[in-house]
């Protein structure tokens, strides 16, 4: 069978983090949004208590050099003013600056997915972070706030990635990250902005190995709202811990859980009470984590007959994410896989079903398969269809595919440049092992049909889709960060999605599935304002998710070209 080349993006991540740790740097993690001074005080009290301050002490200062007539004294004084003036002007300005006032968004037509029609001319009023008001009317008096005239635009909830791998780059695994320290940093600069300047205002991580370039992306000044899933849940020895040498394993994934079911493969060095399921969930909650990601996979391309969670121990995982309230994401794309998930009640599949070995001759759908999506249906579990970590693999047999324009948008010309290089085509060689590259695109393509007979059966029967694109999902240059979610939304929407079925996967029942609801996924006043200005209805066609006019995070407004990769 084809080697498919499907790392889920945790290739990626155990190289990263075993490089860390040769490095002996250590991790920690930093609050994810700061709305006070770090003494914990607003900045306008500060403002305030430092100027009653310096007028009390100023004053006594000053006739006190007069009485004396001591005019060095009074010179020193009037130094001291003018640069605690300056402070607290700057403090002032400093908040001034970061704290988004009021918009007025007006006369755009609002799509927000909790309502069944196709849109409402109305008035979105952002007041700070949040959606204050949306009205049919505006105010007479709307002077104290800025506008933004939307006559004829659409205005949707911001887009929600629920499965990306932030610290991953394309075809630079880690151990070549020292030779080109320059397009590293480039790329994980840009990352943000092109999730961005797709319209992708949330991002779920789902496999963190080192929390550091995550800290440094929440920093940038033009990023998603990031969440992660902590670090992931192994079995011992199992994907993906395979990819790290068998010393590193357990520092690389802490949260590898020990399987009563198999405990011949549990090292005598370490603790099993510190591997249970409840230990890993606690730790993933104590770090800031909004879900659990664990896996059933047998192997593909070297690395076969990997060990797999026992019924019992995926049965613990779920008991213990269910306590705390949180999904469990399963990667899985076989029948067996999804089965086994089915039977052991996870929440979500964190891939489509495209694997239907020993059925993969037909063109017809094999009956094993439509009884697993009847049941993905029947129990209305999660579906990440993750077409694209299929299609970035045929990608890599485009010859003209770095020619485009869209990628010259999300990519740094100087990694560009480089991924034209013959260097840069290491994981296109060893995927292809001397196989032409139409064959090579034949043979994915073959796999695309299977995944899009699934997402065509699950969309007629209305199962609840999940948008997730697993970018990048292995060192492939066909999954870049925030036009891989785009190229996503197409091949579902080819594959049989409506287009409804996708603005509400991207939106609503994303924010659902990982407890975000009550913050985003729809337009109404109180949730953050996250929010995506389109030139066309993404109710009448998929490239208007192509024809962005503006982007608000947290009230926060970006313009598109700004965010692009030549812009930098």
């Amino acid at each position: 069978m084809l080697s498919l080349g499907i790392g889920d993006g945790a290739e990626h991540s155990v190289l990263l983090a075993i490089g860390s740790l040769a490095n002996g740097q250590g991790a920690c993690r930093m609050p994810r949004r700061t709305f006070w001074a770090p003494i914990g005080v607003p900045l306008p009290l500060l403002v305030f208590v430092a100027g009653v301050a310096l007028s009390l002490l100023t004053l006594r200062h000053i006739v006190s050099a007069l009485w004396n007539a001591d005019v060095r004294a009074l010179g020193r004084v009037l130094s001291a003013i003018s640069a605690l003036l300056l402070g607290t002007l700057f403090l002032s300005t400093a908040f001034a600056a970061a704290a988004p006032g009021k918009t007025w968004i007006i006369g755009a037509m609002v799509i927000s997915p909790e309502r069944p029609d196709a849109g409402q001319v109305l008035h979105v009023l952002i007041e700070g972070d949040r959606i204050a008001t949306v009205t049919p009317a505006v105010p007479a008096d709307i002077t104290d706030a800025a506008i933004v005239r939307a006559e004829g635009l659409y205005l949707i909830p911001g887009l929600m990635d629920s499965h990306v791998h932030l610290t991953s780059i394309p075809a630079i695994p880690y151990p070549m990250r020292a030779q080109h320290p320059d397009l590293v940093e480039a790329y994980l600069r840009q990352v943000p902005r092109s999730f961005l300047r797709y319209g992708y205002t949330t991002v779920v991580d789902l496999i963190v190995t080192d929390p550091r370039p995550l800290q440094s992306m929440r920093a940038a000044p033009a990023h998603p709202d990031i969440y992660d899933c902590g670090g992931a849940l192994p079995v011992p020895n199992g994907y993906p811990s395979q990819n790290a040498p068998a010393e590193y394993r357990f520092r690389v994934f802490p949260n590898t859980v020990v399987d009563p079911a198999h405990t011949a493969n549990f090292p005598a060095s370490e603790d099993p009470t510190a591997h249970t399921p409840r230990a890993a969930v606690e730790r993933i909650l104590k770090g800031g984590g909004i879900c659990v990601k664990t896996f059933f996979e047998r192997g593909f391309g070297r690395d076969r007959n990997l060990p797999v969670p026992s019924a019992d121990l995926m049965q613990e995982i779920v008991a213990a994410a269910a306590a705390a309230r949180v999904p469990v994401l399963l990667h899985a794309s076989s029948i067996e896989a999804q089965t086994f998930g089915l039977e052991n009640g996870i929440s979500i599949f964190a891939h489509g079903l495209w694997n239907w070995a020993p059925h993969t001759g037909g063109q017809a759908m094999p009956p094993e398969v439509q009884a697993v999506l009847d049941r993905v249906v029947e129990r209305s579990i999660g579906y990440q269809a993750t077409l694209q970590v299929i299609a970035g693999l045929q990608l890599l047999y485009d010859p003209g595919y770095l020619d485009r324009a869209d990628v010259r948008r999300v990519i740094p010309a100087a990694l560009l440049t480089w991924y034209r290089s013959d260097e840069a085509q290491w994981y296109k060689r060893d995927l292809a092992q001397g196989t032409s590259d139409s064959d090579m695109r034949e043979r994915y393509g073959a796999t695309l049909q299977r995944g899009g007979r699934v997402v065509k059966y699950l969309a007629q029967h209305q199962a609840r889709f999940l948008f997730g694109t697993d970018t990048p999902s292995g060192p492939t240059i066909g999954n870049l960060p925030g036009l891989n979610g785009y190229l996503e939304m197409q091949r579902l929407v080819d594959a049989g999605l409506s287009l409804r079925q996708l603005l509400e996967a991207a939106t609503l029942s994303n924010a659902k599935a990982f407890g975000l609801d009550g913050q985003i996924g729809t337009i109404q006043p109180g949730k953050r304002a996250n929010l995506v200005l389109l030139g066309s209805s993404p109710l009448e066609s998929v490239q208007a998710y192509d024809s962005i006019q503006g982007i608000w995070v947290g009230g926060k407004h970006f313009l598109p070209g700004d965010l692009e990769a030549d812009r930098q």
